[in-house]
């Protein structure tokens, strides 16, 4: 089967399981008002109903970040401990519901309701839990090790430029490489999961053995299908930034920026859906005689 049919039933499968878009958003909203609620106080209190309000609301500017960070050199080390947790929470949240996700997916037949997706939330947390620790062993060997090996091949390439162009074509050069290599290593422990799932299987390791054999004979047919769903992720990116940029930021107009902020996040956990689905049908196109 090609990519282009693969591709269409993963996304016939993300709108089939689209219910579970809204359990991530509860999660993502949630999460966000704690973050959130500590620095919107502060800002509040120093800059309501000043004429620094409406800069701050046209967006980030480092000049009024770093006032605050001065005002207030106390209050930032504990507000950095805040952030710091929720942080760490959110990312056994997100193990723990790639797990509902990937659950829902490879339950193909059943619909989705928040009962199942909460059971499978809890059933492949500590499974998902181990793939991420051997994960960090992935992360470290191809963006640490080999990618410095690249780094320092590159640098051999720059040191005997006479001109600064080798160096800008290098860094530029050295970043795609960085993110091409970041979405092998993030694609193959998403097939190590889906592995587990599908085989009802508790063994990460012999999961992670059995997706480097996969990997073996299946590699570019599942890599370009990742990039080619990392190609929406992007073009959903740039519709966003670019409509984002003409609307009105004054009043109650800012409600729709929030509404089009909140779309956004809706299609990102849509492309989070459909990365999973693709490659749960090419993960069980392996399966079949």
């Amino acid at each position: 089967m090609g990519i282009s049919k693969i591709f269409g039933r993963g996304f016939g499968t993300t709108n089939k399981k689209a219910r579970m878009i809204l359990y991530l958003w509860l999660v993502n909203f949630l999460f966000c008002l704690i973050i959130v609620a500590p620095v919107w106080f502060l800002l509040s209190r120093d800059f309501s109903r000043s004429l620094f309000e409406e800069r701050l609301v046209k967006g980030f500017d480092l000049i009024w970040l770093a006032d605050l960070i001065y005002k207030h050199q106390d209050v930032f080390p504990a507000l950095f401990g805040w952030l710091l947790i929720p942080a760490i929470l959110f990312l056994f949240f997100s193990i723990l519901l790639s797990g509902g996700i990937m659950g829902r997916i490879c339950a193909e037949e059943e619909k989705v309701n928040l009962s199942n997706f909460l059971a499978d939330c809890a059933k492949y947390f500590s499974r998902f839990f181990r793939v991420f620790l051997i994960s960090l062993i992935g992360y470290v060997i191809v963006l640490g090790v080999i990618f410095i090996i690249i780094g320092k091949l590159f640098k051999l390439w720059t040191d005997k430029a006479s001109t600064e162009w080798p160096l800008i074509i290098s860094s530029n050069l050295k970043f795609l490489i960085f993110i091409l290599l970041f979405t092998i290593v993030r694609m193959f422990f998403d097939y190590v999961k889906l592995t587990l799932v599908m085989e009802k299987s508790k063994k990460a390791i012999k999961a992670t053995v059995s997706t480097f054999r996969f990997m073996g004979k299946n590699f570019l047919r599942a890599w370009l299908l990742y990039l080619l769903v990392g190609l929406v992720f992007v073009v959903f990116g740039l519709i966003y930034l670019g409509l984002e940029r003409i609307l009105p930021k004054a009043g109650l107009l800012l409600l729709i920026v929030f509404v089009w902020q909140q779309l956004y996040i809706f299609s990102r956990m849509w492309t989070k859906i459909l990365f999973f689905s693709t490659e749960y049908h090419l993960l069980w196109l392996r399966k079949t005689p």
